[in-house]
């Protein structure tokens, strides 16, 4: 199957029908994987997603949403007003997807709101990113996203 020519939407299908099925590690699904991680969709640069947030683990130092969006191309200050529709543009998937393919740690894990502090919506929205990934997981949400954090952090100080 030529994965090139199928639209993002579509590589997100056919994860996510392995994901249901629990057969992430099939060669079909580690494709479409792969080839969504080369996608800009939207101004959304998924490597350049990934740059910001390796960063941000080698450094120990979290970074938000905003800071994110500029530097996967989603949203420029200079011209735009910051809103809801910013962060939805991320596709903080993608990023998951892209963490587990490549078998980096969870590096949304790197992101918090503004300040510096952890919600418990993004907790709960990165247990959803997780789930995007087939990352297997248990317990509270709060204390799995900090164990990640600690693992980018680690993972940060030898890359």
């Amino acid at each position: 199957m030529d994965l090139t020519i199928k639209t993002p939407e579509q590589l997100e299908l056919i994860i996510s029908r392995h994901r249901d099925a629990r057969k992430m590690g099939t060669e079909l699904c580690k494709e479409a994987m792969a080839e969504l991680s080369t996608r800009t969709v939207k101004g959304f640069n998924l490597k350049l997603a990934i740059d910001h947030l390796s960063e941000a683990a080698k450094t120990g130092v979290p970074t938000d949403f905003k800071r994110i969006a500029i530097a996967a191309g989603v949203f420029d200050e200079d011209s735009q007003t910051w809103g809801n529709w910013a962060t939805g543009a991320l596709k903080l998937d993608r990023l998951c997807i892209y963490c587990a393919y490549h078998r980096l740690p969870q590096l949304t894990a790197m992101l918090g709101n503004a300040g510096g502090k952890t919600s418990d919506a993004v907790c709960e929205g990165f247990l959803k990113g997780l789930d995007a990934a087939g990352v297997e997981y248990s317990g509270e949400a709060r204390v799995i996203y900090e164990e990640h954090r600690k693992t980018c952090i680690d993972w940060g100080k030898t890359a």
